[in-house]
């Protein structure tokens, strides 16, 4: 059922949708997110950086392909041409790292947390030694081979994040710090290389944006210090360069350009935007965009990107079942959001659809959608009786049977707002607000926003920025970054996140 056809058949159309009031042109789009908190993703598209460290024989390249596949989500694909390549160059350390690299990847987007005992972690060690073995061997024969010590220096980079997880602090410390190590001396050796860049700058970035409390201990641990403004700089080349990890420069640079050490979004979704063009709208790129317009307070951008997202998103397999699975609830997300609650409910049902078991993260994501939609629902029982009337006539008759009850003061004070009646919508909102105290986060959220929203419009600055200000401190709320948007605040480094 379409959008439009989906709200007529409501009666009473809650939709509507309040644009940025900083005129941001919002693109469209969403992740890979679930079950991973967005710093996964951010070590994520860190991880990429090897996945550009090019073996050496001449002839058709499977490592692109490879490289292409990952990009879209058909890791399958991905992990054949990455075994085309190995066998293309036996004792190569560039096509070995891929495989260790696809196994570190695996176990980033398992469901479960990684263990020493899962036999994930068996196969990523056994590609570990395999690697760094084939590396060493080659720095025996050239000790400044830039592409060995880049394939050395990142596979030790991604190990060091998964001893991290585990707990094992000063094994990750030894291995970031030997990585650190080869991939400096493989820039001394060539500058220019992309792959070596990418690493770096990817390790630099992240190595200076570890807790206080880390940086206090780093010495204990062996952990190698960071620069942050030099990573954005040498992730900066990569994407603005024609080399093989242009793609994964824009992709990092999107992510962590809308960390909270940035909060330059806008330029973050001009980033994402050019990276999901040149992989030909690829779901994951997408998903991360549309992710990224939820979190910016715009749902109906959101579900729209995801919807788009999942048109590219067919075919056989659990994987491309699992994708679709997130892609929906996210999209659910999104529609509830934006008060479109029977289209939330029919998109529900086709991910239920879906064949495969529903992981304890998705089921997570599921209850959180459904008690949203349910509290949204219960605050509109007479909302079908109300077929063609004007919905803030209609939100009058539920709020005079209860005029205490936030939801219907919610939903009626951004409707006033989006009506230009911003007086009687902050009239509606401070209800919203008593009773919001203790209650769910998007309605303590939501009802900042729309207050902020509305002081501002009225030339009530200072208000509008505490309203901004509670929003985005409210926690788990999946749009408080709309309260730091407004707010216009920006990191130190956030001029080197210019697309």
């Amino acid at each position: 059922m379409g959008a439009t056809a989906g709200r007529a058949s409501l009666g009473i159309d809650l939709s509507q949708r309040a644009p940025y009031s900083g005129g941001m042109p919002m693109s469209h789009l969403r992740p890979l997110r679930r079950g991973r908190p967005v710093a996964a993703f951010l070590i994520a598209a860190a991880a990429f950086l090897a996945a550009g460290v090019a073996p050496a024989f001449a002839g058709p390249d499977p490592v692109d392909a490879g490289l292409l596949a990952l990009h879209r989500g058909d890791y399958g694909r991905a992990f054949e041409e990455f075994g085309k390549a190995v066998d293309a160059a036996p004792g190569d350390p560039g096509p070995l790292f891929f495989c260790v690299f696809s196994r570190w990847w695996q176990m980033i987007f398992a469901e479960e947390t990684p263990s020493r005992d899962a036999a994930s972690w068996t196969a990523f060690e056994q590609a570990y030694d395999a690697v760094t073995g084939a590396a060493s061997s080659r720095l025996e024969a050239a000790p400044e081979d830039p592409r060995a010590l880049t394939a050395l220096g990142a596979a030790e980079i991604l190990r060091a994040h998964l001893e991290a997880i585990l707990g094992s602090y000063f094994h990750a410390g030894g291995e970031a710090r030997r990585g650190k190590k080869a991939l400096h001396q493989a820039l001394e050796h060539a500058p220019d290389l992309d792959e070596a860049l990418f690493a770096m700058g990817a390790l630099n970035y992240f190595a200076d944006r570890v807790p206080l409390v880390v940086k206090t201990i780093r010495p204990l641990l062996f952990l190698p210090g960071g620069d942050a403004p030099l990573g954005l700089s040498q992730v900066r080349r990569v994407a603005f360069g024609s080399g093989r990890l242009r793609i994964d420069g824009r992709l990092l640079l999107g992510l962590v350009c809308a960390d909270h050490y940035q909060m330059a979004f806008k330029e973050a979704l001009a980033h994402l935007e050019v990276a999901r063009a040149e992989t030909g709208d690829s779901p994951l790129i997408a998903a991360a965009i549309g992710d990224l317009q939820e979190r910016l307070g715009e749902p109906d951008e959101a579900a729209a990107t995801l919807a788009r997202a999942l048109a590219h998103s067919d075919g056989p397999g659990p994987e491309r079942s699992r994708q679709r699975r997130w892609l929906r609830l996210g999209q659910a997300e999104a529609l509830v959001a934006g008060w479109r609650l029977q289209e939330a409910d029919a998109v529900l049902r086709a991910a239920q659809e879906d064949p495969g078991p529903a992981s304890s993260s998705m089921q997570r994501l599921e209850r959180r959608v459904r008690e949203e939609l349910a509290v949204k629902r219960t605050a509109f029982p007479i909302l079908d009786d109300h077929e063609g009337a004007d919905p803030i006539d209609a939100l009058g008759a539920v709020i005079r049977a209860d005029p205490a009850a936030p939801t219907p003061r919610l939903a009626r004070g951004r409707l006033l707002y989006l009506a230009g009646r911003d007086r009687e919508a902050i009239e509606d909102l401070e209800v919203a607000a008593k009773g919001s105290r203790g209650g769910p986060s998007w309605l303590q959220g939501w009802t900042e926003i729309y207050s902020g929203l509305a002081e501002k419009r009225l030339g009530h600055a200072a208000a509008a920025r505490e309203h901004f200000r509670a929003a985005a401190a409210v926690r788990r709320f999946r749009t408080s970054d709309r309260g730091l948007l407004e707010l216009g605040e920006r990191g130190k480094d956030a001029a080197l996140c210019a697309p």
